[in-house]
């Protein structure tokens, strides 16, 4: 399964074993948190979230770990701001639109692009 770029890297086996949807749930409930998958049956909150089949068999394959689940947010904000760079928008627009400084609006256009893997699975 080919997943989209913005998995970040403590997901990316949630993603490929329950689905992007699943990973994007953790991420807008839970972003910025270590959750804690039990062995036995999962948390409310989790079962709130995610559903209570799906959330079961998260803590089963998940058994007993505790993951960081990141936020996403700065990864999304490069790529909004690549995005809208790329329709003809100014810097000062952009800035204005996303709610963030010219000078952070720089800085994440000008930052390299993430590197590819050295040695790919595939």
């Amino acid at each position: 399964m080919t997943l989209s770029p913005d998995v970040p890297e403590s997901l990316v086996d949630v993603a490929e074993t329950f689905g992007l949807g699943v990973a994007l749930s953790l991420m807008q409930h839970f972003g910025g948190q270590e959750v804690e998958f039990p062995r036995r049956k999962p948390s409310a909150e989790l079962v709130k979230v995610l559903g209570e089949g799906v959330a079961a068999q998260l803590c089963h394959f998940l058994s007993g770990q505790r993951l960081y689940v990141p936020h996403g947010r700065s990864r999304m904000r490069r790529l909004d701001v690549q995005r809208l760079a790329d329709t003809g928008r100014g810097r000062r627009e952009i800035a204005a639109t996303l709610g963030i400084s010219q000078r952070h609006v720089r800085r994440l256009a000008n930052r390299p692009p993430d590197q590819l893997p050295l040695f790919p699975d595939d």
